[in-house]
């Protein structure tokens, strides 16, 4: 009896195979990805924020000499506007709220973003006069 020539290629076992393999590791990878894409997006926004926040109260210091009255001041996705920063209005896609807190006898003040639609409510990002990131969502 002659040797059969070799057969060449995959089994349709085989290639099942691979698909649902395939498909588990793609079952497990695309939601974290989307996940670590939105987080991406609420740490930009709540930094942004923060930024232009700081860039204000750097200015109403240059031009008073302190960051302004002792207190917490909040700001929501409703745009409220308050006697402390007045032009600031939050900006992005996501509906952050903000927090500022003016210590030291306004020489010193603490920026913290919170995003209301992540259960927890966990802060986003959280910085002070210094610039150093003091939170951020992980």
């Amino acid at each position: 009896m002659p040797n059969r020539a070799r057969q060449r290629g995959f089994s349709l076992i085989e290639a099942l195979l691979v698909l649902a393999i395939i498909g588990i590791i793609s079952g497990m990878a695309i939601p974290a990805y989307l996940g670590q894409r939105r987080r991406a997006r609420v740490v930009g926004d709540a930094m942004a924020n923060a930024k232009v926040m700081a860039m204000m109260l750097e200015s109403q210091k240059a031009d008073t000499g302190i960051y302004g009255a002792l207190g917490t001041y909040n700001w929501t996705s409703t745009g409220a506007v308050l006697s402390v920063l007045p032009a600031f209005s939050p900006s992005g896609n996501t509906k952050m709220s903000y927090s500022l807190n003016i210590v030291t006898s306004g020489l010193a003040y603490t920026i913290t973003a919170v995003d209301p639609s992540l259960p927890g409510s966990p802060i986003a990002y959280q910085t002070d006069q210094t610039g150093a990131q003091l939170a951020r969502l992980q």
